[in-house]
Order: C-alpha cells, then structure tokens, then sequence
C-alpha cells in the first residue's frame, strides 16, 4: 500500500498557533508531506494566511481582514491566545509561508483560497508560488467552484482540488447539523452515499475543472467507505479533513486515502511508522513460517532463525 500523506492542518496547530510560521516550522521538521493552509487578501490586496474572515478569534486585533490594511493586519498578536510562549506571533503573509517552505525541498503546500477569487485576484497569490519555486509540489483548492475555475484560468499547470462537505449531493453546513441532530442514534446515518454518486460528481469535476484530488469532511468517508474507491475510479485522489483519532486514521488506511488532513502531523507521522514496522515484522514472520513448511516437506529440519 502506499503510504498516504500527511497533512499539516494549519500547521501543526496542536502545539502552536494555527496559521502561523511557528506552526508551519514544527509541522515540517515533524515531517509533514504538506501544509494545509488558508489565504485571504487584506485591504491592500495582499495575500495572508488566515483561516477566519475575522481576526477576532486568532489575534488580539477584531475586523474583517478585508477591511484591514495590511500594516495593521500584520501589527496583530496571532499567538498569545494558544498560549504566553507563542506572544508575538503575526499574521504571516503568503510570501513569508512559502519562504518557509522553500527550505524542506521534500514539502509543498494545500492552499486552500477562502471564498470567491477571480483570475485576477488569485494571479497575485499564484505568483508567490511561483517565485518561491514550490507551486510544482503544490495543490490549491475551495469549497467554491468558481474559485477553482479561476485557479484552472490563472494557472492551469498548478494541480487544483475541489473541497466539499459532503461526496454525495451538495448539502450546506446547517443541513449536516441538523441531520446530526434527527439521527443521534445513528449519526454517519444522515451522511451516507448511495452508490455512484461521487464518482459521477468526481468526473464531472475532472471535466470541467480539471481537478486532482476531491477532499470532503471525514466523517462522509465513515458513513460510506466506498467513495474512496469511486473517486479513484473518477481519476482522482483524497484527502479527508479533520482527522486526530488513530481509529479514523486506520479506517481510512483501510479504505487507501491518498492523504490525511490533521492537526497532529507529528503524531499521524509517528502512526505511520508504527504501521510499516509492523507490516515488516508481519512481512518477515511469514517469510520464516513458510521457510518452515518447506523444510518440513523436504524432510529437513526446520531452520533456525532469529526470532522477529
């Protein structure tokens, strides 16, 4: 099986403060394959990297980023809130993200580009790409259709993804709360999708968009594992999102995810490794046992190994 990627959820923000060079930093010297970051222009149209529309929850500085030049935008505190040690974090921009990654040769980025872009909007963030000469080991995607058409215009040699809730139909955020709520006994239940529905949406999205991977909530996967195997069949990998439980992990290794998306790249790494250990050993524990049904056969005695 090949090993899936992983996917540093912000950074690696279970330690640091999401969205920040600190939590980029420890996320690839813990070996993440790529940082799953957000992008949004301030008022000076200048790419930063910022999951909310508001700086409100992640700095000490309140106001829509949109609203805000990009001096006062990079004058906000984005790090004391997790924690004293990080005080002193900011808003970093695009350009110093990719700055960072440009120094791990074996990383690249999963962009994803907050609300509607245009061609001309966008060209300015893909640029940074560019320049910092990752945009070859880079994915950009949005839940926005028309984002990933004007990321195809701009930059059709940049592979794009296509972010959705949900494999199946289209369905808004309150819709799955709601469904939650109706089906308590039965959670995954209101998440389900019937057969051959995401691989006709996945082909669909391959032709009009041109995209390489379609990433949904993890929890669509839980409900139907299958659409692992028709997006593959569409032409296209998958990254779940958000995914912390070493039990989810396994399901979807069981299932072959081409990548994970999690908070703890340091951790899904470490889980990884513990895994190809073990199929080593199981690998080698075969080797022996049939070594002694060979012998046993030959009428020789059986070899003498070290144990695994």
């Amino acid at each position: 099986m090949t090993r899936p990627l992983v996917i540093a959820h912000r950074g690696y923000s279970a330690v640091a403060p999401e969205n920040t060079l600190a939590a980029f930093e420890a996320a690839l010297r813990a070996g993440a394959d790529l940082l799953e970051i957000d992008v949004r222009l301030d008022a000076d149209g200048v790419p930063v990297v910022l999951h909310d529309a508001r700086l409100d929850r992640t700095s000490d500085t309140t106001g829509d980023v949109e609203d805000r030049a990009g001096e006062e935008v990079r004058a906000a505190d984005a790090g004391a809130w997790f924690a004293p040690a990080f005080a002193g974090q900011r808003v970093p921009t695009l350009r110093e993200v990719v700055g960072v990654v440009a120094r791990f040769p074996a990383a690249g980025l999963l962009v994803e580009f907050k609300g509607a872009w245009t061609a001309g909007t966008a060209a300015g963030a893909v640029a940074e790409l560019r320049a910092a000469g990752v945009a070859g080991r880079s994915i950009v995607q949005s839940f926005e259709r028309s984002t990933v058409q004007a990321l195809r215009d701009v930059a059709p040699d940049v592979r794009r993804a296509l972010l959705v809730l949900h494999p199946g139909n289209p369905v808004a955020w309150e819709e799955l709360e709601q469904s939650f709520r109706e089906v308590a006994q039965d959670p995954f239940t209101a998440l389900s999708t019937p057969t051959g529905v995401a691989r006709a949406r996945a082909e669909r999205d391959v032709a009009e968009l041109g995209v390489v991977a379609v990433n949904p909530y993890v929890a669509g996967l839980v409900a139907s594992p299958h659409v692992v195997a028709e997006y593959h069949a569409a032409g296209v990998a998958t990254y779940p999102y958000t995914v912390d439980e070493p039990r989810v992990w396994a399901d979807l290794l069981r299932n072959r995810v081409d990548g994970i998306i999690t908070n703890d790249p340091g951790r899904l790494r470490g889980f990884l490794d513990a895994r190809e250990v073990r199929s080593s050993q199981d690998e080698a524990l075969e080797d022996r046992q049939q070594l002694t049904v060979a012998a046993t056969r030959q009428g020789r005695p059986a070899p003498r190994l070290a144990p695994v």
